[in-house]
């Protein structure tokens, strides 16, 4: 929240200098005018906002917005434009019931009017914008005298739970048999899916078991049990779908394989060979979505949208007929109806969609099943009247519903969840938002013309959301979240458990996700948590590491130290007193990496002022701690250094293409991603090319002449880069050792030959860059006798 207001205050400054620049020299580029939520479209799930802007613009997209508040995992679903494209509308997908949220603007000069003139002007996060900050939740939960129970021997009973209140979130039940019941759940403590296994319908002893440990899981989970009683648990780990095929009843090491990056609200069903098909709402195109399973384990599904138009698949439900061809229930946010998806096949080819009630904003939290000849039933809450609705299909096509409301005695109907019982009389379980309870509809018949409505659970805030499931009998059995205490709790046949008093949420400060830290020590810190007594924090090098915590009693941050460069930490704050205890940010850890800047380095070769004999060399450098990487640039001129071309983590670059005679300058830059060093203290070091000489060849006296004289002159021909030549004549080879400099001259003059002799010659080119030998050998030539 003080992060939201910090924004706002800073944009609310950034705009008054701004408007004060305008009336002094107006600007033709375009501005925000406003950024406002629009309280019409506002449900637990959703919120819309409109972005009004000075004139019509182009290029603005998903991307350049972000929302800050209590939801961190809001997101921006999608960006429409008004006709004249000066207004948009976005919408924004909220993880759960938030109670603060804003919508930012971030300019990035992607954003543009028609004279190609950026928002705000040239130059990035002058546009910037951001709305006030709502409270998308739809209502707030007003607590009143619990009501009566529906059986006055049916009570609920507590599973165990994480001390922070948080445990028993998105819940799904199922009976294994009548003496053994399985729930799924969200453990919002650690981040975990969990799955408890109650071995008796009393639930006094219950296997709880870790299905999913990654960040951020459980989310949406839907459970339900293969032919041979085995769970299949389709979730959400932030915006991933994952599916857990258990191997057995207690799940103890299920296959866990990721089905989808994108999407919400999943609803999962299994065929008659344990095949799964998941409907799940696409939060990037707003579209329902259907997966159908190739195998168990569902390795390469087959994914297919169903219906794209508006905004919809909020709030689904599928259920499968016994030819396994699937139903789903759905809300159409755009038009806020209550849709029904019936499929033709298994893989729902072609489907047909009918509205099932449009009678004002309704369809929200809908739940279907199929009666035994696969005839449709569906239970949804009437938002516009609040109240809990019934939709019973005439036919398997649905083509005349009879629609019916169950219960309006108060703000209730939410999060219902309907099974059949074996002579198709619905069954419901529902929240009651009012009255804060746990609710409970049994029909009279298959039409539900007069249901008996009860309150299972009325001991806190408690039911929200539920899942209902039946025995063999038809006995009721529902799993549902007790937010006053934080616990996941079942309605069966015993007592109830009761525990109360944690510390408020709260959120830490700083340092952020993400963030870099330049030095061996920071400061942590964090909101204050009401009703905490004392704070407690712990870092590591993983999160499982993080389990050594340290008192900052009463105060909200914590100085620590030893730190070291290159490594990641994670760090959570928890706030205790006598009842239990709080973990910050709803349990999930902060991250901060240590980085240096790299340390200062030497470059090796070529040395200074060095003469390189070749056209290729190589470059050298000692390495730098704390680099990442290298790049290297090289020039003729100290000024002329600056195009730079990295090596990655190698101190050593090959250099080609040198030129003779020429002076190149050359630097090496090691780098990170806090900074950059560069070697030798900045210094650029020189080397010099020189190559050697050419090849070149003798001319005269020809190889093999003979009646030569005793006094001849010797010639060749030119070497480029040559200084100087020398020569050697001898009676053999291997004697001619008496090399005689000539300087520049290509011409000797040899003297006192013997007669009648074998002489053989040679002639070598020279420079500071080396020796190059005559391209020929020895060549010979014979004196007259």
């Amino acid at each position: 929240m003080h992060i939201v207001l910090r924004i706002c205050l800073i944009t609310f400054v950034l705009l008054l200098v701004t408007n004060s620049i305008g009336h002094a020299q107006p600007s033709p580029a375009p501005r925000v005018w406003s950024i406002a939520a629009d309280e019409t479209t506002r449900t637990q799930q959703s919120i819309s906002f409109q972005v009004t802007l000075s004139e019509p613009v182009t290029g603005v997209d998903v991307s350049d917005f972000s929302t800050s508040g209590d939801d961190q995992y809001a997101r921006i679903s999608k960006v429409a434009s008004s006709d004249s494209a000066d207004s948009y509308t976005v919408d924004v997908t909220l993880h759960g019931p938030s109670s603060k949220l804003a919508l930012a603007l971030l300019d990035d000069d992607s954003i543009v009017n028609t004279a190609h003139i950026p928002l705000g002007g040239i130059g990035t996060q002058n546009g910037n914008s951001i709305s006030a900050v709502v409270t998308p939740s739809l209502w707030t939960t007003v607590p009143t005298d619990a009501s009566k129970p529906l059986d006055a021997t049916a009570h609920s009973r507590a599973l165990p739970r994480s001390t922070d209140r948080s445990v028993g979130n998105y819940s799904s039940i199922a009976v294994i048999s009548p003496s053994t019941l399985v729930v799924s759940y969200q453990d919002m403590a650690n981040w975990d899916l969990k799955l408890a296994i109650c071995a008796d319908f009393a639930c006094s002893n219950p296997r709880i078991t870790t299905i999913d440990s990654t960040s951020s899981t459980g989310y949406y989970n839907a459970l339900t049990l293969t032919t041979a009683n085995i769970p299949v648990i389709s979730y959400v780990t932030g915006t991933d779908f994952k599916l857990a095929v258990c191997n057995n009843t207690l799940c103890t090491n299920p296959t866990i394989s990721t089905i989808a990056d994108i999407g919400w609200y999943y609803s999962l069903a299994l065929t008659t060979d344990n095949i799964p098909v998941i409907s799940y709402y696409d939060s990037f195109s707003g579209d329902l979505n259907l997966a159908v399973c190739n195998n168990t384990a569902c390795t390469s599904p087959i994914i297919s949208t169903l219906d794209s138009i508006g905004s919809v698949g909020f709030d689904l439900s599928i259920a499968l007929g016994t030819t396994n061809i699937p139903v789903i229930s759905y809300y159409d946010k755009t038009n806020k109806h209550l849709k029904l998806i019936i499929c033709n096949d298994t893989s729902c080819s072609d489907p047909d969609i009918s509205t099932i009630d449009s009678s004002g904003k309704v369809g929200n939290y809908s739940s279907v099943a199929l009666s035994s000849t696969n005839v449709p039933v569906i239970s949804y809450f009437d938002e516009g009247n609040a109240s809990l609705k019934l939709a019973v299909c005439n036919d398997t096509t649905c083509s005349v519903p009879a629609i019916s409301t169950l219960d309006n005695s108060s703000l209730t109907g939410m999060y219902p969840s309907i099974a059949l019982t074996s002579a198709n009389i619905p069954v419901i379980s529902y929240y009651d938002y009012e009255n804060a309870n746990l609710k409970l509809a049994v029909c009279n018949n298959a039409a539900c013309s007069m249901p008996s409505i009860g309150t299972p659970d009325s001991e806190g805030d408690v039911g929200l959301p539920s899942s209902l499931a039946l025995t063999s009998a038809d006995v009721p059995v529902i799993s549902y979240r007790d937010r006053t205490n934080g616990n996941l709790k079942m309605y069966t046949t015993w007592s109830t458990a009761i525990d109360q008093g944690q510390p408020n949420s709260f959120a830490k400060s700083s340092p952020t996700v993400g963030e870099n830290i330049v030095s061996s020590g920071l400061t942590l810190s964090w909101e204050a948590s009401t009703y905490a007594a004392s704070y407690e924090y712990c870092y590591a090098l993983s999160i499982a590491a993080c389990t050594s915590w340290t008192s900052a009693g009463t105060a909200t941050s914590a100085n620590i130290s030893g730190l070291s460069t290159g490594e990641t930490y994670y760090w959570q704050v928890r706030a205790t007193n006598t009842s239990g205890t709080m973990l910050a940010d709803s349990g999930t850890y902060g991250s901060f990496t240590v980085l240096y800047t790299p340390a200062s380095f030497a470059k090796t070769l070529p040395t200074v002022g060095q003469s390189i004999a070749s056209s290729t060399t190589t470059l050298s450098w000692a390495a730098s701690t704390y680099a990442t990487n290298y790049e290297y640039c090289i020039a003729l001129s100290t000024a002329a250094c600056t195009s730079w071309t990295s090596t990655s983590t190698a101190t050593t670059a090959s250099i080609s293409g040198l030129a003779h005679g020429a002076t190149y300058y050359w630097q090496v830059r090691a780098r990170n991603d806090v900074g950059t060093t560069l070697a030798n203290s900045s210094a650029l070091w020189q080397f010099t090319v020189t190559l050697p000489p050419t090849s070149f060849a003798k001319t005269a006296p020809r190889n093999n002449a003979t009646n030569q004289k005793t006094s001849l002159v010797l010639s060749w021909a030119a070497s480029t880069y040559a200084t100087s030549y020398e020569y050697c004549v001898a009676l053999t080879t291997a004697t001619c050792t008496n090399w005689k400099s000539t300087g520049s001259a290509r011409t000797a003059t040899v003297s006192s030959l013997l007669k009648g002799k074998s002489y053989y010659w040679q002639v070598r080119a020279k420079n500071p860059g080396g020796t190059t030998l005559s391209a020929s050998t020895f060549w010979k030539f014979t004196t007259a006798k």
